[in-house]
């Protein structure tokens, strides 16, 4: 588990850079349904198109990362050790520099950053060709391919997974036993 929140930090530090006009980031702490603290952060990367959402609640600490020169979009749940990669739908997921605007919204527009995945039994054998991001997120996890659906879809899964990251809600509905 260490090396996971290292490799997590290290992709963090990837999103960030020098010169704040590249780079912006939020950080907000919050109370869970259980009264616990969440601390959820967003680094977004001009330089490099890549925006980086970590939701940090102990053992169901998520992070995400949105690869906008890729294409891709990786969610990465540790205490499950499994990674999912969907390929970014970009005549509706938002641009950098709307997801940015988004961010800073006093009451940001939900609705548009809802998402929900088929999670297949498709692994990715290769990281290194969906690239920096997915390898440096995704390494030594099993990586399935999704595919994003208007609505939860039922595909014979076990279940699903709710992911909350700041204004990104997802929902990650798996063939395998994932849950």
């Amino acid at each position: 588990m260490p090396n996971r929140i290292l490799a997590v930090v290290l992709v963090d530090l990837l999103t960030i850079s020098v010169s704040a006009s590249e780079s912006n980031a939020i950080q907000l702490i919050n109370k869970d349904n259980n009264g616990g603290t969440v601390y959820q952060t967003v680094n977004i990367n001009n330089n490099v198109n890549v925006a980086t959402f970590n939701t940090y609640i102990g053992t169901h600490s998520t992070n995400a990362i949105v690869d906008y020169n890729a294409g891709l979009i990786l969610y990465q749940m540790p205490y499950k050790r499994i990674c999912v990669v969907s390929r970014m739908n970009r005549s509706t997921f938002p641009s950098i520099s709307q997801l940015e605007s988004l961010i800073h919204e006093e009451n940001p527009s939900l609705h548009a950053l809802h998402r929900n995945y088929g999670i297949s039994r498709k692994v990715v054998r290769n990281l290194y060709q969906l690239g920096q991001p997915a390898q440096a997120m995704c390494g030594g996890f099993t990586t399935y391919w999704a595919t994003e659906y208007q609505q939860p879809v039922a595909v014979g899964g076990k279940g699903c997974a709710g992911v909350h990251l700041l204004i990104l809600e997802v929902k990650l509905c798996g063939v395998i036993s994932l849950f």
